[in-house]
């Protein structure tokens, strides 16, 4: 069990914070694809490493990340217009780009200089097989998006959801890691009814493989190290086919 200092330490991830700046140096996914399916439609509130942000599509495609509060008074952006390649402020019309750039100053006179010394935080986006990546490091050039086999393949999009969890990353990757409890846990949960409940989105296919989970039995726990890190297992037995189904 951690002290509270190194519970902190490993569980705090704003910025400036040590852990922080370590997820930082790595692509994060920041939402799907769906949420944003057509240009100039409002933004997407996003909350990612304790940063409160905006996504947005703009009118030629682009996916912006950007901070959601305007650098001029402090009005939320989320209020604000997507058009015409931009995002822009209700309070006065200033309007930034995906590279939070600001493009446009209704309120001021036309060779005002302020314009090209103000910048919304932004944080580059790619873009690929249905997730939308952000990078909030401090690198000028991003490292290479992970070549993920799933990542890879447009022909073959597996099913994503994104839903709320009331805990930190290492509560989550613990809850992940632990493929026992689903056995004890979710066996009371009704699947059928579970896509009713507000902010439970979750596909109906997914529910199913859970509920294959509850009723397949202990599973056999397996670790291999690897160069990356440990690469972690449970295998369960299937029943009269005399498969297994692995969860890695």
């Amino acid at each position: 069990m951690l002290n509270r200092d190194d519970n902190e330490l490993l569980t705090q991830v704003g910025l400036g914070t040590p852990m922080g700046d370590l997820l930082r140096q790595y692509w994060m996914p920041a939402a799907l694809s769906e949420e944003l399916p057509k240009c100039d439609l409002p933004p997407l509130r996003v909350k990612l490493l304790g940063e409160k942000l905006l996504a947005f599509r703009d009118s030629t495609g682009q996916v912006g990340l950007v901070s959601e509060v305007c650098p001029h008074r402090g009005a939320s952006l989320f209020f604000g217009r997507n058009e015409e390649s931009g995002l822009r402020c209700v309070y006065h019309g200033w309007k930034f780009d995906v590279g939070g750039h600001c493009i446009d100053m209704p309120n001021e006179a036309p060779d005002c200089p302020l314009r090209k010394k103000v910048k919304l935080r932004a944080y580059p986006c790619s873009e690929r097989n249905g997730v939308i990546w952000a990078y909030l490091g401090p690198r000028e050039k991003p490292p290479a998006l992970y070549d993920l086999e799933w990542n890879q393949q447009p022909d073959n999009i597996p099913f994503m959801w994104r839903n709320y969890r009331a805990c930190n990353w290492v509560q989550a990757m613990e809850g992940d890691i632990d493929s026992s409890h689903i056995n004890f846990l979710h066996r009371t949960l009704n699947f059928d009814d579970l896509s009713t409940v507000p902010g439970v989105p979750i596909p109906g296919y997914a529910a199913t493989g859970v509920r294959m989970l509850q009723e397949a039995g202990i599973p056999r726990l397996e670790v291999q190290d690897t160069e990356a890190g440990v690469l972690h297992t449970a295998a369960r037995n299937l029943g009269a086919c005399g498969d297994y189904y692995s969860l890695e």
